[in-house]
């Protein structure tokens, strides 16, 4: 069966979420600083991060469980699918009730971080609603693993909509009505528990799949096998590029310069959300199903194809950053915008380079060749840690931007792309040269010369301007691709992508459920 019409339009709604929270995120965000103030913000990204972490709690469940459960469509194993998603299930489970408990010592051990009392009792009833809002994510969580197994990411971007879409309106209407943080919690807890609720009910296919007897201890150990490397990478990578830089800039400079950080890396971490989940929300899945089918030569073409998309999408997302982003900060948050743009500059790179290698990352997990992966990725994080200290005792907030510029570089520059050579057997020069740098050389240099008049024309820009430059410079690339200067190969898929997202697809084939 053709995977494609599924990867397509779950890319599709992935999108559309995507740019939901993202338009979201900038309009709430400027209201959230000026209401709460500077440090009320900080706190609250700081609590929020913490919380955050708790992923850490999972294991790597949530990277083998919906590679095994697509491994099982693939070869149409119901029993195996029953074995792991009942196994996984009260795996998450039990890291939900973990989780209570991290929660809870993040609650008695507060007053050794906050001295303030006014501070100390509304981060105390932040604490609560995040705690609770934890739970109803971990319950969610084997659903969502489910759905994405089945390349079902358009069930789970409703659900996300609609959850981002109530949450913005509702705490603007608290922050503008005099409430404070603690409201802002409980709406994101309310949020989450909505959600839960909104995800049984559109996948109510999931719960024959569960049931306690279907548990075993052998399914368990094979899942944690598995996990152990994916876990250290995933670890790593939220550690090393995202995790510690808030609270670095936390201990030695002040929860206020971890908030005007967090706004310039607000955007390079929103650029390739949106990248992932044009490309790579459902590779993982994808790149299973086609390993469990047994088909070799279709898994190197899909992840050739995928990569070279990758790069194009990088290009496009990281240059109208680059062309917009000073203009788009001094007007969205002018008091905080020179210091916070020097952090967006520097983190844009790495990010492209990130999102070009989506493909190499899921490639690599689906065919359990992530061993070498997870130990890049923890020297990458004892790098990082160290680097970023050093530097923001030296340079401020912006040296913790320097610092994740040079190790993301290495790591997704260099590292990965040799790693793909020496663990899958694909050539240097395809996965290297004609997968990576060819095609991100030519299509920057081509694009080049419209970023850098759009960056000089938005000199002094309104939102007006922005939106018109976003718009021009896509339409400059989707020239450039349809002409075939970006790449012949590249013209085609993305015809065919078209073609299939606004193609009804009659024949798609239903993966096995517990009935099958």
């Amino acid at each position: 069966m053709s995977l494609m019409p599924k990867i397509v339009r779950g890319s599709a709604m992935h999108v559309i979420e995507q740019v939901v929270r993202l338009a979201c995120g900038l309009w709430i965000t400027p209201r959230m600083v000026y209401y709460l103030g500077e440090n009320g913000f900080g706190l609250w990204g700081i609590l929020a991060g913490i919380f955050s972490q708790f992923l850490l709690l999972d294991l790597g469940l949530s990277t083998s469980m919906p590679r095994f459960l697509a491994r099982a469509i693939g070869n149409g194993d119901v029993d195996d699918l029953r074995r792991t998603a009942s196994t996984g299930t009260l795996g998450m489970l039990i890291i939900g009730v973990i989780a209570q408990i991290a929660g809870a010592i993040t609650w008695l051990t507060l007053p050794w971080f906050l001295s303030e009392v006014h501070e100390l009792e509304e981060a105390r009833h932040v604490v609560v609603a995040l705690t609770i809002s934890s739970l109803a994510f971990w319950l969610v969580r084997p659903i969502l693993v489910h759905l994405q197994s089945q390349l079902r990411r358009d069930i789970i971007a409703i659900a996300a909509i609609t959850r981002v879409l109530l949450c913005t309106v509702a705490v603007a209407w608290a922050l503008g009505h005099g409430k404070g943080l603690v409201t802002v919690a409980w709406i994101h807890t309310i949020g989450g528990l909505g959600e839960l609720a909104l995800m049984a009910l559109m996948d109510r296919a999931f719960f024959p799949l569960v049931r306690w007897h279907w548990t075993q201890r052998h399914k368990a150990r094979e899942l944690l096998i598995f996990s152990r490397w994916s876990y250290l990478l995933t670890t790593s990578e939220r550690i090393s590029f995202s995790g510690t830089d808030i609270f670095i800039l936390a201990a030695v400079i002040s929860s206020a310069a971890s908030g005007i950080y967090s706004l310039g890396q607000k955007f390079a971490i929103m650029f390739y959300d949106v990248a992932y989940s044009i490309v790579g929300a459902q590779l993982l899945s994808a790149f299973s199903q086609l390993d469990g089918a047994d088909d070799r030569s279709g898994l190197e073409r899909g992840f050739i194809a995928a990569s070279r998309i990758s790069v194009q999408v990088a290009v496009i997302g990281g240059g109208i950053l680059w062309a917009i982003g000073p203009a788009f900060l001094t007007r969205w948050v002018p008091q905080q915008a020179a210091e916070a743009t020097p952090v967006l500059l520097a983190l844009i790179f790495p990010h492209v380079l990130g999102a070009a290698q989506i493909p190499a990352r899921h490639l690599l997990i689906s065919l359990a060749r992530h061993r070498a992966l997870a130990l890049t990725f923890l020297v990458g994080i004892i790098l990082n840690i160290l680097l970023t200290y050093v530097l923001v005792r030296h340079q401020g907030i912006t040296g913790a931007a320097i610092a994740s510029l040079v190790v993301m570089s290495l790591v997704y520059g260099v590292a990965m792309p040799w790693l793909v050579v020496s663990k899958v057997g694909l050539s240097w020069r395809t996965v290297a040269w004609q997968c990576l740098w060819l095609p991100l050389i030519r299509s920057t240099a081509l694009m080049a010369p419209a970023f850098f008049l759009a960056r000089q024309w938005l000199q002094e820009a309104t939102y007006f301007h922005i939106i018109m430059t976003i718009t021009a410079l896509s339409v400059i690339f989707f020239a450039l691709l349809m002409l075939g200067l970006l790449g012949r190969d590249e013209r085609t898929w993305f015809k065919m992508g078209v073609e299939v997202l606004f193609k009804r697809n009659k024949a798609a084939a239903r993966p096995p459920t517990a009935s099958s």
